[in-house]
């Protein structure tokens, strides 16, 4: 299983994890066309990759940019010791 900071497709730049906890992953990072946009995946146990993996590769799923900033603060008030705020 990858590591979260170690998920980093050619699409997407992670800047930081700002949620890992139970397998589950959330991440800040630039998207292909520069703008900051959350993303998530599953990181997967043993060898699986998680999901989601392109042609076997671990990948994240992109939110809508529009979701980005408000997932951010409901992670931050749900969890504050799993979650920071990004640094932009």
């Amino acid at each position: 299983m990858p590591r979260p900071s170690e998920v980093n497709p050619h699409n997407f730049k992670t800047e930081e994890i700002v949620y890992s906890l139970n397998g589950f992953s959330v991440a800040w990072g630039i998207w292909e066309d520069g703008s900051h946009r959350l993303a998530m995946r599953w990181d997967g146990e043993g060898e699986d990759k998680g999901y989601p993996k392109t042609f076997g590769n671990p990948v994240w799923f992109m939110l809508p940019a529009e979701l980005s900033l408000p997932m951010l603060k409901m992670l931050d008030a749900y969890n504050p010791s799993h979650c920071g705020a990004p640094k932009t």
